[in-house]
């Protein structure tokens, strides 16, 4: 009976001894997911997932009446590891910050030097908006004096123009009363020759011609000095008609004489 009962024990050592590594395997993969998921969440770096398989690769199996401690120790390491995370962490945050700082103000200079450029540009560009618009109202200017200069010329053309009209036809008018005198003139002029000859041949009838001639020629250099003394200013181109004239009249009184007699 008691061999019976010692062989059931030692049978049942033998069956712990058997599934103790499959026990221990289960529990490695609990760890290892449990440890996994904490990493997950923490943010572990590459160096303590590392350091972490390290020391786990390196631990030795424990029996079932162990595990308490290794809970504890398991414990333990993780309050290092979470106040070594947490320092990690501060310290990537410090950097995080102080980087997010030294963006900022990268950003705040870049945006400051392009806000300058932009107003400097904003500038060039009214300077050349006032440019341009000095420059057409110039221009508009020029186009207004050239267009002003221009009709005054126009209508001094235009008054020069009718004034050479004008005085085209009063020229023109001057020439036709000039041409119709001349006509009249030459008219009178062969009507008093027509005249002077009748006078002529009636004194032959009571002088001689030499007399005729000595009579016409005193009597018309004294009627034509008498003439001359009157009007001093005589057109030449009228002397032969003024001594026609005086002739006339010489030989109408001597005609007037002889009938008296």
């Amino acid at each position: 009976m008691f061999l019976t009962h010692a062989s059931e024990v030692s049978c049942g050592f033998v069956l712990l001894g058997g599934y103790f590594p499959i026990l221990f395997n289960i529990i490695g993969l609990l760890l290892i997911f449990v440890f996994s998921f904490k990493i997950v969440r923490s943010r572990w770096s590459t160096h303590e997932l590392l350091q972490f398989l390290s020391e786990f690769g390196t631990s030795t199996p424990r029996f079932p009446f162990d595990l308490e401690g290794s809970k504890v120790e398991t414990l333990v390491k993780n309050k290092g590891y979470n106040g070594l995370d947490d320092g990690v962490e501060e310290k990537e945050k410090d950097d995080y910050i102080e980087d997010e700082v030294l963006d900022v103000m990268t950003l705040r200079r870049l945006v400051k030097i392009e806000r300058q450029r932009y107003h400097a540009a904003c500038a060039e560009i009214e300077n050349e908006r006032v440019a341009a618009s000095s420059a057409a109202e110039e221009a508009m200017a020029m186009i207004l004096r050239l267009q002003n200069e221009k009709s005054s010329i126009e209508i001094h053309a235009n008054q020069f123009r009718r004034m050479v009209e004008q005085k085209q036809e009063y020229d023109q008018e001057v020439i036709e009363e000039l041409r119709w005198a001349i006509m009249q003139h030459e008219s009178q002029k062969s009507l008093l020759e027509d005249q002077l000859g009748i006078y002529r041949e009636k004194l032959r009838e009571y002088m001689t011609d030499d007399e005729i001639d000595q009579l016409e020629g005193i009597d018309s250099s004294r009627g034509f000095l008498n003439f001359s003394v009157e009007c001093d200013h005589i057109d030449p181109s009228l002397e032969t008609d003024l001594q026609t004239l005086v002739a006339l009249d010489c030989f109408r009184s001597h005609l007037g004489a002889l009938d008296s007699k």
